[in-house]
């Protein structure tokens, strides 16, 4: 028609439709059933006449003829708060009955809901296209299992498109399409046979019928902004209906985008290949600990107070709390583990599919083997036998699994982008962070590697795994509150390096003896773990900080206070029956399970290592004053003082690039001289404190004798009390008794001891003028001391220093029955034999001086 204005439109075609406003009280039920009667409704009215549709011809309008409808519209508008019900049944024995239990998708729907169809009253050139949308908001759907919760969000878009090709049995596409904002979904492992069921119920009941198959694809698209998927993580799948005491394990992020194909494009075919392709951002990794689990606390302190370094050595903010969360609030006892910016898991699954049974021969055989019994009876008498006769000779215990091809499933996680973890044990039970959790205490551990690979080959027969790992870097830092001279900056940050790891394991099964219907018997286990060179430079609170993480990482994943209970109060034997019902069970023992018989191999290579424990101050000592009690190693641990503070050539020294700082000596001397002093008085155990003594006199001999004289009131009790005990005492006895490396060992520590108590005298003799009685009585057997006679000489010099005391405080002893005039000319001939020369000096000097005395 032309306007007034002289352009000409075209008159516009008829709409067709039907609107439907729900107000109060909506209750929207449908299902398979319902489904069932739409498609017999469709059926009566559209009847399929197999013959090819003509393409629709458009004709411009004509005044005086009917205008041509080209779709069919039904919208249905919620404006009040709605139910929607998807209800199904299935099979289930009760009583030995067959009966029908119904299950159910519960959802309410607020205002704002819609839904529309298109139904188009035309074909084009390439078929038409039925066009399914609409829109749930503020949705929360429950499930008829003891567990309700399912789904939760604000807006729930759906979209389906469905192409009908011209020709009816050419290959159709079924395009469907749900986009859900700030959704909260639980999956619990009941979903699986839960939706299960609601397919096989939906799924055409129908056998397989070569003349009435059509080809068709299912393609669809999930994705989410802003979610939260939730799955429970209770020990052996419990799950806690009542009062919802259980852990989760959760991933949230902003997008979530699932893509997969169900390929109906064969009729009945020998594989199927379905591929999904899982696509997320910024997503993370969520952990949750009811209140009755002892380990709660614990990991919600951690994920509190932890402190994190960058691997710039700067502080690092926790994880991002700027994000939206419903259910998983960090507030309510949530704890973020892992972050990842993106991740692509893909998986393939190859499956052999099973026709379903129905009228023989048509939907329980193949195509090659129906032409086979078809044309059997006409064929030569001498033929082979088909593949349906030689499966129907066989008995379950002649069949062999390994004889049909397996099914394949492949699976490729990819990290592309740094990600960070905060490792909890309690995750890897169903992940304690690798610190403890005040500011005083020095930041977490971090490990930072590049590449983690990790394979699995499973196979019916054998399961194959490999786990690669790339170059990782361990880094630690010190306490903050502990400051270093600008020398040892570099100190503050240890690390440890590891060049790589490759662990391979091999699990063997086994189907002897076992029927169809059991697992097959692991027999077997081998690992391999081939470790790099582990390199590093740590100092001994850095080392510390590392043991500390490891332990409480341990102790989380152990767990074994909130360990469940296994719903099976017994255990299967290796014949796969339970251990008190099996034949070989006896009043003695039980039949013992897979796990016990199973053999375990593991081989463990590894190429070096390449650690520096390097310290400027002295904290190692305190380690070693606690070895002084072990009954094992103590006495190796007393020798070892003297190690430290020893000049060496081949050890400990600038040119094996040891740390010398000045006055070292003095101030490791001055930091163990205490407790040690201490041990060796208050310990009520004679090993321990023999330890401690010896400890003392293996630092003496290397230590100045002005750092000695400002310790000798400490020392000399401590000497004293050395030379009083019974291995000093009775010298002949002990010598005897005494195996070769006892009285080695023991007579180096009384040469060691009497060396500094000669050289401590020879400097200052009067701090020894309160205890000369004990000097004099246990000095004189020692000048006779046959095992080692430089012990001798060492007693006769302090006994030479003992006499420059005044006069007063000598001439008492003159009388004793081991006075210094009994000494005999043996000892000073055993000395030049021994080509001591001082033996003839000494003597000497001892009768002038007391001489003088006189």
């Amino acid at each position: 028609m032309r306007l007034p204005n002289g352009d000409e439109v075209t008159a516009p075609t008829p709409v067709w439709g039907l609107d439907i406003q729900c107000e109060k009280g909506t209750n929207l039920s449908y299902g398979p059933w319902a489904d069932r009667q739409r498609e017999q409704l469709f059926l009566f009215f559209f009847p399929q006449d197999y013959q090819t549709m003509k393409v629709f011809i458009f004709i411009a309008s004509v005044p005086g003829e009917i205008r041509q409808v080209q779709q069919f519209d039904v919208r249905l508008n919620i404006l009040a708060e709605a139910t929607v019900d998807i209800l199904f049944s299935k099979l289930i024995m009760r009583d030995g009955k067959q009966e029908n239990q119904t299950n159910a998708v519960h959802m309410n729907v607020q205002r704002g809901s819609y839904f529309e169809m298109t139904l188009p009253w035309t074909v084009s050139d390439d078929g038409y296209v039925t066009k399914i949308n609409g829109q749930f908001l503020h949705v929360d759907a429950s499930s008829s299992l003891n567990y309700r919760n399912l789904l939760e969000a604000e807006t729930l878009d759906y979209r389906v498109n469905v192409h009908y090709p011209r020709v009816w049995n050419h290959h159709q596409t079924w395009d469907l399409e749900f986009n859900g904002c700030k959704a909260t979904y639980h999956f619990l492992y009941a979903h699986k046979e839960f939706f299960q069921d609601m397919i096989e119920d939906w799924s055409s009941r129908v056998p397989p019928d070569l003349l009435h198959f059509v080809p068709y694809s299912w393609n669809f698209i999930i994705r989410m902004q802003e979610f939260e998927l939730i799955t429970l993580a209770n020990g052996y799948n419990w799950v806690d209906c009542e009062h919802q005491a259980n852990a989760h394990i959760a991933f949230c992020g902003e997008l979530f985008d699932l893509r997969f194909t169900l390929p109906f494009t064969d009729f009945l075919p020998e594989t199927v290949l379905l591929k999904f392709i899982i696509v997320g951002e910024n997503v993370d990794l969520s952990l949750f600990l009811p209140p009755t689990n002892t380990s709660s606390n614990i990991i919600t302190a951690l994920s509190r107070n932890a402190r994190l370094i960058e691997k710039e050595d700067r502080p690092k903010h926790s994880f991002s709390s700027e994000k939206w969360r419903k259910f998983c609030k960090l507030s309510s006892g949530w704890v973020d583990c892992w972050h990842v910016p993106e991740l692509q898991l893909s998986i393939s699954y190859t499956y052999h599919p099973v026709p379903p049974v129905g009228p023989s021969p048509q939907a329980n055989v193949s195509t090659p083997e129906k032409e086979e019994l078809l044309l059997s009876p006409i064929r030569a008498p001498h033929r082979k036998k088909s593949p349906m006769e030689i499966i129907k000779n066989l008995t379950p215990e002649q069949f062999d699994p390994t004889s049909v091809t397996a099914d394949c499933i492949n699976v490729d996680l990819r990290i592309t982008k740094p990600s960070e973890i905060k490792l909890y044990g309690s995750v890897l039970r169903m992940f304690i962070n690798l610190k403890d959790c005040t500011e005083q205490y020095p930041p977490c551990p971090t490990v930072a590697l590049d590449r983690l690979i990790f394979e699995m080959n499973k196979r019916y027969s054998e399961t194959q795994l490999q786990v690669v790992v790339s170059p990782l870097i361990l880094t630690t830092s010190d306490d903050p509150n502990h400051q270093r001279l600008s020398a040892h900056q570099h100190l503050h940050t240890g690390f440890l390096m590891l060049s790589g790891l490759q662990m391979r394991g091999d699990a063997m099964f086994s189907a002897e003896e076992r029927s169809l219907d059991e697992e097959t018997l692991e027999y077997a286990w081998l690992v391999e773990l081939t470790v790099g060179t582990l390199s590093g430079k740590l100092t001994t609170p850095q080392l510390q900080n590392i043991i500390t993480a490891l332990e409480a990482f341990v102790f989380t994943v152990e767990d074994a206070e909130n360990s469940l209970r296994h719903p099976r109060p017994y255990l299967y034997c290796y014949h796969g029956t339970p251990q008190p019902q099996c034949p070989q069970t006896t009043s003695e023992h039980f039949c013992p399970t897979t796990d016990t018989i199973k053999y375990k191999m593991v081989r463990a290579s590894l190429d070096g290592i390449s650690l520096n424990l390097v310290e400027s101050g002295t904290i190692l000592c305190f380690q070693m004053q606690e070895l002084l009690s072990d009954p094992l190693i103590g006495m190796e641990a007393a020798h070892n003082f003297g190690t430290i503070v020893k000049d060496h050539n081949y050890a400990l020294t600038s040119h094996t690039h040891a740390n010398i700082r000045l006055l070292h000596k003095q101030r490791f001397f001055e930091c163990v001289v205490g407790p040690l002093v201490e041990l060796f008085s208050t310990t009520n155990d004679i090993k321990t404190k023999s330890c401690a003594l010896v400890a003392i006199a293996s630092l003496l001999p290397w230590l100045p004798h002005i750092v000695l004289n400002a310790h000798i009131q400490k020392l000399l009790p401590v000497l004293l009390q050395g030379l009083y005990t019974s291995d000093f005492s009775k010298i002949g006895e002990a010598s005897i008794n005494m195996e070769r490396h006892d009285a080695r060992c023991g007579s180096e520590t009384r040469l060691n001891t009497l060396t500094t108590l000669a050289s401590l005298l020879k400097q200052n003799a009067s701090p020894a003028e309160r205890h000369t009685s004990t000097l004099i009585s246990f000095l004189m057997p020692l000048t006779t001391y046959h095992p080692l006679q430089t012990v001798g000489v060492k007693a006769l010099e302090c006994l030479a220093a003992l006499v420059t005391l005044p006069v007063s405080v000598i001439l008492p002893y003159r009388n004793e029955s081991w006075s210094i005039f009994d000494l005999t000319p043996k000892f000073i001939t055993d000395a030049l034999m021994m080509q001591h020369k001082d033996g003839v000096y000494l003597y000497n000097c001892c009768k002038n001086n007391v001489c003088a005395m006189e």
